[in-house]
């Protein structure tokens, strides 16, 4: 995959570069998130109100979904205490090619964001075990019943929570509410 961003990242983790890159929309220049990098690595991403590796991925699973970003980079001092990303970007990037395969066979599987997911408070009551990924949806959809909030503030990252969301259904965990026909 030809991405605009990975060589942005790749010249700045080249010069061991210090500061942030900007992520713009294209068409309008609308500011969308930044890429912190400290001494040439990733510490911090933010995207969409999305942070760290969640953030760092969604970026490149919309550019590879299309969409188009422009990325300024700004020279400025970083704080070490920004750190929210650990891995040096070899292992990002290696990991990006799995994220990439999982999204995308995962879109088949993704629920309409028309529906209401709730939970089913029967399953409270099982003793059934969760996985921490559905532990993850589950603590989301307490706040968020709708898949489009459900996939904006659950930490996950998207094929993670749509594959809790598929293993809750088998479960029995959550019921769907659709929209009512008019």
């Amino acid at each position: 995959m030809e991405s605009k961003l990975l060589n942005v990242i790749e010249e700045q983790v080249a010069v061991q570069f210090t500061g942030k890159v900007n992520v713009l929309a294209s068409f309008n220049r609308q500011f969308l998130g930044q890429i912190y990098f400290k001494n040439g690595d990733i510490i911090q991403v933010t995207f969409h109100h999305q942070k760290g590796l969640k953030a760092f991925y969604q970026i490149l699973v919309d550019e590879y979904s299309l969409q188009s970003f422009e990325y300024v980079v700004e020279p400025e001092l970083v704080d070490e205490s920004e750190r929210k990303i650990h891995y040096p970007y070899a292992v990002l990037k290696n990991k990006l090619g799995e994220v990439l395969k999982l999204y995308r066979e995962s879109l088949k599987l993704r629920p309409p964001d028309n529906i209401k997911i709730i939970l089913d408070a029967e399953f409270l009551e099982d003793s059934l075990e969760v996985t921490p990924q559905e532990y993850d949806v589950l603590m989301t959809l307490t706040d968020w019943n709708n898949p489009q909030d459900l996939y904006q503030h659950c930490e996950l990252l998207d094929h993670e929570i749509t594959l809790a969301l598929v293993s809750l259904r088998k479960k029995g965990a959550l019921k769907i509410l659709a929209p009512r026909q008019e």
